[in-house]
């Protein structure tokens, strides 16, 4: 089995900066949403109720990719006064709407009728729908839904003005005293009132932002799935010659802060500053202009979105100031590949990576002060060639149209019983990811794994899904965490029964033939159905190839095999290369191999030919290790029950013989002030193993040097927690993903000396190596560690920057999607 070979068959969940401190803590659970079985005579029916259409903005251009990711929805909405102009978003559908779109003067003092609204929305009626869809910043989540009604709620913000911004909000207004002022309360504490209690009947959230998300626990006691909303990326293009010159653009509102730019700059004489927008403080930003005499500030108000976009690919930064929910305009700076300078609150936390980060695309300042300001932009000027505009166009592509629709549709997929069989239309969906041709955004991917455990194999197969999103369907052979894990992502999943075949082991042991036959048909007609909805069958395991290569003759589907294996007798038995060997004949129509050595152990049992091979390294995210960058490893060792003081060395795998932990412990013999941590368990009826180990450590005296952790949530926590990770594999390792996760733990690595492990490690730059199975020269490497703080230092500064350059998640996934579109492209070519 092709997860039997990687490395970590371990559970993980990745830490953020915020739980950090927390360590290994367990979420808090989602609500359980109310699901209802779905119907069989008919496609559910979809209504989409939006607060209000008055204009074409932020909230509008999410309502638009709501629309396409659902053509056939109704929309329902309190009033609808768009122009002809602003209407093509819409695709030409009618709007709904409710009683004030009547009332006097509705299209202009709409938000006078604030306190009718929550009665308005109210009386919309979807009761016919089996899924109602809300985009909400004010009531739209208050419409009324029955129980047999699946309710998801896209938030952009609870209502503002209600809730924390209630004194702003009056202070703005002038409504700080008297009976206006009296009344305007009332009203608001009446709205906060509703809105708690509108929000039960909400099966599901889902925030535009961290921020909001947090908003939404705070004020609902709920749970949100957050959701970036869509930024028109494509629209914006690469800048890499920038001129002398800032920009900041935005309407000319308050909490904007256009006046602190303008008068920071204007301490700054020797920076230029453009000012680019309109809106009720225009008059305060030119007297400010005025008053300080600033020539090297010019504002030039309104200007069409030729001009905007031109200034913004030409700027040397972007100065942002606001507190925004989500902050469009920051994401389209960096599309022009323009760094950013912004107020370190809000959305733009999650939109601009800083100075911290290993590909920076912008840096924040702390208070909203002139003073803070100046210190920024200086800072900024003082190096800016650390912000790369290719950095900045990368980060800003997380934020496409495409991977909107993807993760909404997804999220709305996995919630809905009813659509788990649906597919996101792929006419004119953009794909802001690795391809951006029409072959790509229409590539539906069937993928299939044999196991439900969380192994190497399975956290790169949910690497690749996690970027495919709502265009791959995943099948796996067994139940576990993993199918979890994909739920979590929005990705559609089946579990089928792998009968016999369950048994069948790499080394050759195999249940009685006519059960193995039975369990192989039955995988195999089930994987048939589900191919023929698909453009491409991506096998991810050896197992499942196996399945995939048989379904692929009969739903006549291109087969393309992750090659996770080194494919030779000291891991595979006979008989299971001679199944390789004819699979490999009968239905690959391509191979990706995790690493050079993989490619040639399988070009040389196979003769398959070179060019249907591509050697794609497996990406491994840096966040989970980078988020525990300051947490104390005293706090980690106390965490995991480790001594304070003792020198440990970690072994990352399951136990199993040829992964060599026996090897480890016998350096610990010769190593006596080392500890050793074995992070990992027996999977695949290797306790005997295990006992061996513990036999062992019994015989030496070494139960209070070795410490056996098992299965550990939080790898990430754990190799923290050593100073030093050994790789003790005793026959040649396909990859070595251990090997890059120790370089993203910033920890010295000691590998083996064999098959992909040569590929990550250069020795004595950015690890060590040594034979394979010789415990004196682990011992001796493992010393050489403990002793030289200085050679540490340099290998683990070079491990990090070998992890991030060359194994990093984004070349992975671009990789792999390239060749399983190339190869669906191939296909539809020669049956056109």
């Amino acid at each position: 089995m092709n997860h039997d070979i990687v490395e970590e068959d371990l559970l993980r969940r990745p830490m953020t900066r915020d739980t950090a401190a927390d360590l290994i803590t367990t979420p808090v659970a989602k609500p359980p949403v109310k699901r209802r079985q779905a119907r069989s005579d008919r496609p559910a029916r979809i209504a989409i109720v939006h607060d209000w259409l008055v204009t074409y903005a932020g909230a509008e251009r999410v309502l638009e990719q709501i629309v396409a990711c659902f053509p056939d929805a109704d929309i329902f909405s309190l009033v609808d006064f768009l122009d002809v102009d602003d209407r093509a978003f819409l695709r030409g559908k009618p709007v709904t709407t409710s009683f004030i779109q009547k009332l006097p003067l509705a299209r202009t003092k709409y938000r006078a009728y604030l306190p009718l609204m929550p009665l308005a929305i109210e009386q919309l009626d979807v009761s016919a729908y089996d899924v109602v869809i809300s985009s909400s910043h004010a009531v739209a989540k208050g419409v009324l839904t029955g129980p047999d009604q699946v309710h998801i709620s896209y938030v952009h913000s609870p209502i503002r003005y209600a809730w924390d911004l209630q004194h702003q909000y009056l202070q703005q207004s002038k409504l700080t005293r008297g009976p206006k002022s009296a009344f305007a309360r009332l009203i608001l504490h009446y709205m906060r009132n509703w809105d708690i209690r509108t929000s039960n009947s909400v099966d599901a959230f889902v925030a535009n932002s961290g921020f909001i998300s947090r908003r939404i626990r705070k004020v609902y006691q709920r749970e949100a799935e957050v959701i970036f909303p869509p930024v028109d990326v494509d629209a914006f293009s690469l800048c890499e010659a920038k001129e002398d010159f800032y920009l900041t653009a935005s309407r000319m509102v308050p909490y904007k802060k256009i006046d602190l730019i303008v008068e920071a700059f204007a301490n700054m004489p020797q920076r230029k500053l453009v000012v680019i927008g309109d809106g009720p403080d225009m008059q305060k930003v030119r007297e400010k202009v005025r008053e300080k005499a600033a020539s090297n500030v010019q504002v030039i108000g309104y200007q069409p979105f030729e001009v905007l976009r031109d200034h913004m690919r030409r700027a040397k930064a972007f100065v942002f100031a606001a507190e925004e929910d989500f902050g469009i305009s920051v994401v389209e700076a960096q599309a022009c590949g323009t760094p950013v300078i912004a107020y370190g609150k809000g959305g733009a936390l999650e939109t601009v990576r800083d100075e911290y980060d290993p590909h920076p695309t912008g840096l924040f300042f702390s208070e909203q002060s002139v003073e803070s300001i100046i210190a920024a932009v200086e800072s900024f000027a003082d190096d800016p060639a650390r912000f790369r505009p290719a950095d900045c166009r990368a980060n800003a592509e997380r934020f496409s149209i495409g991977h909107f629709r993807e993760r909404f549709f997804g999220f709305v997929r996995e919630t809905v019983p009813a659509l788990q069989r649906t597919s996101l239309p792929s006419n004119d969906v953009p794909v802001g990811s690795a391809v951006h041709d029409q072959t790509s955004s229409a590539l539906r991917v069937l993928a299939i794994d044999q196991s439900g455990v969380m192994g190497g194999a399975e956290l790169s197969l949910l690497e690749i899904v996690k970027a495919l999103k709502a265009r791959v369907q995943v099948v796996l052979f067994d139940d576990g965490p993993f199918r979890a894990a994909l739920r979590r992502e929005g990705v559609a999943v089946d579990v089928l029964d792998p009968g016999a075949t369950r048994d069948i082991r790499k080394q050759g042991g195999t249940p009685p033939l006519m059960k193995a036959v039975k369990g192989v048909a039955s995988l195999v007609r089930e994987t048939v159905e589900r191919a023929r909805h698909s453009d491409v069958i991506y096998a991810n395991t050896q197992r499942a190839m196996v399945i995939g290569a048989l379904a692929g003759r009969f739903a006549r589907r291109p087969v393309v095999w992750h090659l996770r294996d080194i494919v030779s007798r000291e891991h595979f038995g006979s008989r299971q290369l001679a199944i390789i060997k004819w699979c490999a004949k009968l239905g690959l129509a391509h191979v990706i191999a995790n690493s050079a050595a993989s490619a040639r152990a399988f070009a040389e049992l196979t003769n398959f030919g070179d060019r249907r091979i591509d050697v794609v390294f497996n990406g491994i995210p840096a966040a989970p290790f980078d988020a525990l960058r300051d947490v104390p490893q005293s706090v980690l060792r106390a965490r995991l029950n480790l001594p304070q003081d003792a020198f440990l060395v970690g072994s990352f795998s399951r136990l199993a013989q040829w992964k060599g932990q026996h090897v480890l412990l016998e350096a610990m013999v010769l190593n006596p002030g080392m500890h050793a941590v074995l992070v990992g368990a027996p999977l695949f009826g290797e306790n005997a193993y295990e006992a061996q180990l513990h036999a062992f450590v019994a015989s030496h005296g070494l139960n209070d040097r070795v410490h056996f952790l098992g299965f550990q949530d939080d790898v990430a926590a754990c190799m923290c927690a050593v100073d030093a990770v050994a790789h003790t594999s005793i026959t040649p390792e396909p990859f070595g993903r251990v090997i890059v996760e120790g370089m993203l733990a910033r920890r010295p690595v000691a590998g083996a000396r064999a098959g992909g492990v040569t590929e990550i490690i250069d020795d004595n730059v950015n690890g060590l190596m040594c034979t394979p199975g010789d415990a004196h020269a682990l011992a001796d490497t493992l010393a050489e560690l403990r002793a030289n703080p200085a050679l540490c230092e340099r290998l683990v500064a070079q491990g990090y920057q070998t992890a991030v350059r060359k194994f990093g998640t984004q070349a992975y996934v671009e990789g792999v999607e390239r060749i399983l579109t190339s190869v669906a492209g191939a296909k539809a070519r020669l049956t056109s």
